[in-house]
């Protein structure tokens, strides 16, 4: 069979089961879905109830969903789940973050046309800004995300998106823009010779409090001096995109669309100090819910439990391929730096510093205006618990919860080398809870 022919008769196929054609278990046998502008989702049912009222669909900006640990864990638990990736599927480059609301959109209209009553949108990491985007824009309009405030604007083609009936935050993080502040390295001094660092700003330097071998101490003069200058070397970024941005409109610019930009030292998880000191962006301010390896539920001061990360000096002054985690150089276009990887701030770390609003690619700025209820859950071996409860206390609805699984990585499994383990039921606990959550709403 030819490739094309193969390509159709799958596709034919995956759509005949997804509208209910043939009597597939899509729990074991997930379905395929084809959605236009280039997203395409795959529809897990549950095996007992291949009509079910509740519909969760999951997405990231960028990341494919199609095998995430809540499609299979949260239809075994009784509820449609459309795991979806967006037109932007592994492409950070070419991101324009406000075009994936409309994929979105697709999934929550194929759900519905599914019979599915209530859908629940689903943010874990980066999906945490693409889901609470969408909500915000569908509850407020397009105003939510235009005026002279924003890097980038959307335009009207998102009035009247269908609105979600709750969002679920899974470690999510508040903004890849604020993931590119924080990593920032503020020690590059000349854009041009970035092989060349500031002593007294390098997070590497152990006359700084880095420690190669272990846990960093950082002390405070220089954590706040650090983040102050990662802030300034982010804005500076920004005026340079903004400027470029300016001359393409005037038609002044070598290309009239786009054009590539590079950020050394400046990847994602570049020089984050708090990967390297853990008692930096530690702990909740107030004590709160901790769902136990046991099972149990305690309310406590909670304290990320996750090792230091020694491996980010190594590849700090590489390019590497410009991905997530292989390199320290960031490889984005104008249009992706401003759209998702760019935010105003004085300060890196200060929340009331960071101008929440100037991207909208932004949990913060969103939680302000979403309604509907949400459940923020933060996993207690990363290191996204801070922000979490920040999320938490912002947000608007008024029916919100927080709570951190013990010893969860950011992917939800049990952390091998995180202090006080074992911890065997983090993936278990997490989805009977979000199931029970859902079910006291929604059943």
């Amino acid at each position: 069979m030819r490739t094309g022919t193969w390509l159709r008769t799958v596709l034919t196929v995956g759509v005949a089961l997804a509208f209910g054609v043939s009597p597939a278990l899509a729990q074991s046998n997930p379905v395929f879905v084809p959605l236009s502008g280039g997203a395409k989702a795959l529809l897990y049912r549950p095996d007992n109830n291949p009509s079910p009222r509740v519909g969760v669909l999951t997405v990231h900006r960028t990341g494919d969903k199609f095998t995430a640990p809540e499609c299979t864990e949260l239809s075994r638990r009784g509820f449609a789940v459309l795991c979806l990736n967006t037109r932007f599927e592994n492409n950070e480059a070419l991101v324009e973050f406000e075009k994936i609301a409309l994929d979105v959109k697709q999934g929550v209209e194929y759900l519905k046309k599914q019979g599915v009553a209530n859908v629940i949108l689903l943010g874990h990491s980066g999906g945490g800004p693409t889901t609470t985007f969408y909500q915000a824009v569908a509850e407020a309009g397009p105003s939510y995300c235009q005026g002279p405030n924003k890097l980038t604007q959307c335009d009207n083609s998102l009035a009247g998106l269908p609105r979600a009936d709750s969002i679920l935050l899974m470690d999510a993080h508040p903004s890849n823009a604020s993931n590119g502040l924080r990593a920032i390295n503020p020690a590059v001094f000349n854009e041009e010779r970035p092989d060349l660092v500031d002593p007294a700003l390098d997070p590497f330097n152990p006359a700084n409090g880095y420690n190669p071998e272990g846990q960093s101490h950082y002390p405070a003069e220089f954590v706040k001096r650090y983040t102050g200058a990662q802030a300034k070397r982010m804005n500076q970024w920004i005026d340079r995109a903004l400027y470029i941005r300016k001359l393409m409109k005037e038609g002044s610019w070598i290309y009239p669309d786009n054009d590539a930009l590079v950020i050394p030292r400046g990847n994602d998880r570049s020089t984050n100090i708090f990967a390297m000191d853990t008692s930096i962006q530690c702990c909740t301010k107030r004590p709160q819910k901790l769902l136990k390896n046991d099972g149990t539920i305690v309310t406590q001061i909670i304290k990320s439990v996750r090792p230091p990360d020694t491996s980010r000096a190594r590849m700090n002054g590489t390019f590497g391929d410009g991905s997530f985690n292989l390199g320290g150089a960031r490889v984005l276009t104008i249009k992706s730096f401003l759209s998702a990887n760019a935010i105003r701030a004085t300060d890196s770390l200060d929340y009331s510093k960071i101008d929440w609003c100037s991207s909208n690619n932004s949990v913060p700025c969103a939680l302000k205006t979403i309604t509907v209820p949400v459940l923020i859950v933060a996993m207690q071996g990363h290191y996204f618990v801070t922000d979490s409860e920040y999320f938490l206390d912002i947000a608007k609805s008024s029916d919100k919860e927080f709570i951190a699984i013990e010893g969860a990585t950011h992917g939800y499994t049990p952390c091998g080398n995180c202090e006080g383990g074992p911890y065997n039921n983090s993936v278990k606990n997490l989805f009977d809870y979000v199931a029970k959550w859902i079910n006291a709403r929604f059943h």
